[in-house]
């Protein structure tokens, strides 16, 4: 009897460490999408609120002309 539900103990343990993992591994997918989702979603909000106060084309504008005194 011991023996008996020493193994079902056993068997319910690797059943619970093969789900836990695949588990896991299915989220790892979804965590990444969502955090380069919302990378994404940052850069639009920067580039949005840079166009709407003004700092945006002036930064550019910088940036093209530094270079333009590097050639």
């Amino acid at each position: 009897m011991r023996q008996k539900l020493q193994t079902t103990v056993h068997n319910l343990t690797i059943q619970i460490k093969q789900k836990g993992q695949r588990f896991i591994q299915d989220e790892r997918g979804e965590i990444m999408g969502s955090l380069g989702w919302m990378a994404i979603i940052a850069v639009v909000l920067v580039a949005i609120h840079g166009l709407l106060t003004g700092w945006l084309p002036t930064f550019i504008n910088d940036i093209f002309a530094k270079m333009e005194t590097l050639l």
